[in-house]
């Protein structure tokens, strides 16, 4: 099984009368899902000429249907494009003239945007249907083309094959043993984000019933864990702190859930803390890229001790993890480089740029961006993204190890720490800091909070204090945006 077409072909063939989906109160069996995506695919092979290769680009929310097409897609030969429906038009537009769909199948709310001129924009109800499995998936052919959320230029499409995909889920599996046939698993990601689409696709793998979500609203999201009896979840940590802070939380029944996956951001040793005693199940985190199909590495809920809980884990079955230097020269132990990867999840490439995926997979392996070390027993720690460390008096300060001890102060909500010129240490630490409503807290007893926390030259000089960060649709954090007004005037960004 090396394509996603075969996978809900084989799920149908083993158990066509289990629930595939669940999704507003209506559910869709493996065999159900297998037919319809078999009739869609024929009817966009036999009525839209599409050829095998072609892009169809996707501006939805979750739903079934979005799944359903994907499967289709597969099945003709197409390449799916999720479309991130936070951006604004003008950004949509952009990334649809690069990817030039065939066209755009988008949710009703979605379709009158106006994404792209010359490019058809259908709803899933326009779509056609009739006819057997045209059977046009083929190994190694790239299946789905994600954007890549960078938080400057247009974004690049990461071109991934149904076999990155389908040995992320099985790497997975090994990590994730109640990730189980005939069990129940969230899908609250967007699925224009692998871990949306990627998790949907790796619980079925296993034969589970997805729960899927359209939006997350917390009231809701809780009772539908508890209500559809909820057994495994990929969350990011933003999430669970909403549904950490409800106080019906504390009475939910949570019995039925056995592991939440965590990840695609930091999270502070105090809020992990807060989970474990809410939902009282397994947690593990995972790290990885859209680059690697997701997840390359984790973290087992028996290794959530210590300052291991600090650790993002190790490399998953097959998965080879290093760090280098700036001349990719292989670190030893604990000295801080680059994270770079090589495995069966990753990516082709990205989309009609070859000088940015030979740059990015120079030498064989995959460079992240992403700051860390290797302790002796192989476990990743990141840092920081490499383009934001902080150079203070000539000792290297990585944001991320600041905001985790700050984000442990009862008064903050989230924080961002970025450099700012400084005559005499070159850069110095600034906290921006967004914190709960009616606290008192101040610049002068936040720094005083970090001087037994914090090594001198890490801890913030000085403190802005705002009402929200700025991010992208994506909902990444833009340091860029912060650190604009420190550094105009300035030839580059460091000093």
């Amino acid at each position: 099984m090396r394509t996603i077409a075969e996978l809900i072909r084989w799920r149908a063939r083993r158990h066509p009368s289990l629930d595939a989906i669940w999704y507003e109160g209506k559910t869709w069996t493996y065999g159900e899902l297998n037919r319809s995506s078999s009739e869609l695919a024929a009817g966009l092979v036999n009525q839209m000429s599409l050829q095998r290769g072609d892009r169809v680009a996707i501006l939805d929310k979750n739903c079934a249907a979005y799944l359903e097409l994907l499967f289709a897609l597969d099945k003709a030969g197409v390449v799916a494009a999720p479309l991130n429906w936070r951006l604004t038009p003008a950004e949509i537009k952009q990334i649809v003239e690069d990817i030039k769909p065939k066209f755009i199948v988008a949710g009703a709310e979605f379709k009158l945007n106006g994404t792209a001129s010359g490019v058809t924009t259908l709803t899933y109800d326009e779509l056609p249907r009739g006819g057997e499995d045209p059977h046009r998936d083929i190994d190694g052919e790239v299946t789905w083309q994600f954007c890549t959320s960078g938080t400057t230029g247009l974004p690049k499409g990461a071109m991934l094959t149904g076999q990155n995909v389908l040995n992320t889920g099985l790497c997975l599996a090994i990590e994730m043993p109640e990730l189980r046939e005939g069990g129940r698993s969230l899908v609250a990601m967007p699925m224009f984000h692998i871990g949306g689409s990627g998790w949907a696709a790796w619980s079925m793998q296993e034969g589970t019933t997805l729960i899927v979500i359209r939006d997350i609203v917390p009231e809701t999201l809780l009772n539908i864990i508890v209500e559809q009896k909820v057994e495994v979840a990929l969350l990011v940590p933003a999430v669970m702190l909403f549904l950490t802070e409800l106080p019906q939380s504390r009475q939910a029944d949570f019995s039925a859930l056995k592991h939440i996956t965590y990840g695609t951001a930091p999270i502070s040793p105090d809020l992990l803390k807060r989970c474990i005693e809410t939902f009282k199940c397994k947690f593990s985190q995972i790290y990885g890229l859209t680059e690697t199909t997701g997840p390359f590495t984790a973290l087992t809920h028996e290794h959530h001790v210590g300052d291991r809980m600090l650790s993002c884990g190790r490399p998953m079955f097959g998965a080879r993890a290093k760090v280098v230097d700036m001349n990719d020269k292989e670190l030893p132990p604990g000295e801080i480089g680059e994270i770079v990867y090589q495995g069966e999840s990753l990516m082709a490439g990205y989309w009609g740029r070859k000088k940015e995926t030979e740059e990015a997979l120079r030498g064989g392996w995959f460079h992240s961006g992403d700051a860390g070390y290797i302790d002796s027993e192989g476990f990743i720690f990141i840092k920081d993204r490499i383009k934001d460390m902080i150079v203070s008096g000539s000792e290297n300060v990585y944001p991320a190890e600041v905001e985790a001890v700050l984000m442990s102060h009862p008064a903050i909500v989230e924080v961002a720490v970025i450099g700012v010129p400084d005559p005499k240490w070159g850069e110095t630490v600034k906290a921006c800091v967004v914190k709960r409503p009616n606290a008192g807290l101040t610049e002068q007893a936040l720094i005083d909070w970090t001087r037994d926390k914090l090594a001198g030259y890490k801890r913030p000089r000085s403190v802005d204090f705002l009402d929200a960060l700025p991010r992208n649709a994506s909902g990444k954090l833009l340091k860029r945006k912060l650190r604009e007004p420190y550094w105009s005037g300035y030839a580059r960004n460091v000093n």
